[in-house]
This record gives C-alpha cells, sequence and structure tokens, in this order.
C-alpha cells in the first residue's frame, strides 16, 4: 500500500471526541465557590455536545462580583489560597477568582479567605480553568493573571498535564484587556520553568520581562515558596508581558 493511501486510511479512522458540556454555578451552601464542571446524566458520564463544537456560556464578571469595577485578575493553581487571600486583602478594590481542580483545596482556600473577610471582592472556582477561560470568560476582561508553583508533572508521560502551552497563551492573550498586561510566574521546577520561558518566548506578543530574578508580587510568597526556601530550592520568579 501506497504511503499516501494510508495516511489516508489512517485519516478516515480518525475519531473526532466531541466536547462535553460544563456548567458554572455557584455551590448553593458555600458563597464564593463556583463549580464549573461536566454536565450528566447522574451517572458520572460527561454528556457530549451534540455538534463536537465548545459549550460556550453567557457568563459576565458581574455574575460571579456583582459588585465587580472592572479591574478582574484570575490565579490559576491557589493551592491554599494563601497569595489570593493576602492580595485581595490588600486590593479590596481589585476583584480576583483563584482557581484549583481539587475540591478539597478549593474549599481549603475558601475557608481561608472567609476567615479573612475577603468575599466581598475573591472567589474560588472549582474547576478546568483552561475550559473556563475559553469557554466562559469574554476577551479583553482581564487586567492580570498569576500562577504561581504549579504541579510540575515531572514524569515525561505527563507532560501533556501541564497547562503553561500555546493554546493556554492564546486564551491569556484573548482574555487580557488591551495595553500592556502582565502574566506572574513562579515555580521551584528548574526544567519546568526552562519550558515556561521557552512557551513565553515563542509566543507573538509576549514578552519575558524580569527572567527569573523576580520578587514576591507585592512581597506576598505562597506556602509552597515558604516552605521551599527553608529547604534551600531555587524559586524562579519572572513577570512576562503581553502586548496587543
Amino acid at each position: 500500500m501506497k504511503s499516501e493511501e494510508i495516511k489516508e486510511e489512517k485519516k478516515e479512522k480518525e475519531v473526532v471526541i466531541p466536547e462535553f458540556y460544563r456548567d458554572l454555578n455557584e455551590d448553593p451552601e458555600q458563597k464564593g465557590l463556583w463549580h464549573y464542571v461536566f454536565r450528566t446524566n447522574g451517572d458520572r458520564k460527561p454528556i457530549k455536545t451534540e455538534d463536537g463544537l465548545p459549550h460556550k456560556l453567557d457568563f459576565n464578571w458581574k455574575d460571579m462580583f456583582p459588585n465587580v469595577n472592572d479591574h478582574v485578575e484570575v490565579e490559576i493553581g491557589s493551592g491554599k489560597g494563601n497569595f489570593m487571600t493576602d492580595y485581595a486583602e490588600k486590593h479590596p478594590d481589585y476583584f480576583i477568582m483563584g482557581s484549583e481542580w481539587d475540591y478539597t483545596w478549593a474549599v481549603f482556600a475558601l475557608e481561608r479567605m472567609k476567615k479573612r473577610g475577603v468575599l466581598n471582592n475573591a472567589a474560588m472556582l472549582r474547576g478546568d480553568v483552561f475550559y473556563f477561560l475559553r469557554d466562559c470568560v469574554k476577551s479583553n476582561t482581564v487586567d492580570a493573571f498569576h500562577m504561581y508553583f504549579p504541579d510540575p508533572w515531572p514524569k515525561e508521560r505527563h507532560h501533556k498535564n501541564r497547562l503553561l502551552r500555546p493554546d493556554f497563551l492564546d486564551e491569556v492573550a484573548r482574555c487580557l484587556k488591551p495595553g500592556k498586561r502582565f502574566f506572574y510566574w513562579g515555580t521551584d521546577h528548574k526544567e519546568y520553568n526552562e519550558i515556561a520561558l521557552e512557551t513565553f518566548d515563542a509566543y507573538p506578543t509576549c514578552k519575558v520581562v524580569v527572567r527569573n530574578t523576580a520578587e514576591p508580587t507585592e512581597g506576598i510568597q505562597t506556602g509552597f515558596e515558604r516552605k521551599y526556601k527553608r529547604e534551600g530550592r531555587p524559586i524562579y520568579r519572572s513577570i512576562i508581558e503581553f502586548e496587543k
């Protein structure tokens, strides 16, 4: 069989997996906790869209923050909520959404925010933030992004789970408002940091303005950062500017 025929046969066998429906709802028992999860029939099996296209939601930041004043920032992977809570407390005029895939961590962060009284201008998303950005957030509505000490997925077979990739930066760039806007990045993992900075460097509208030597954002260290510093691990922090 000729190579062209083999390619054509493979093409015919490819199966396009339709996108899943995802619904965004505030937890009825936990103010400030928003769930962005698969829609199911009660059997945990996600319902697929009929046309195989992304399920887009008519979401506005006012839905999450009724008193929003047009300044919104997003933290990707908030962990136990150390940064989110301190930052929201320092900036009561900012509206900040944190995110975590794991329900336990999302609730832990929310409880910290509750105790500090910042739920007027902060909220937690439990779900996949990439799809939330892609399918919910309108263009030109976010002022800054923060991403500190994400899971590096160190095993090669797990690298596909890393979020910092070109299609994610497409959504970041789309969601950021026009002008010069920042993405704050920090990690202790040397290899992931190198890959991340290569990804930023290769992206058309990105410029790494501080490479590896940035101070903690407004002096706020995450819980992981304090732990890693005690252990003597190197910390890599950068500030990336997006222009459009």
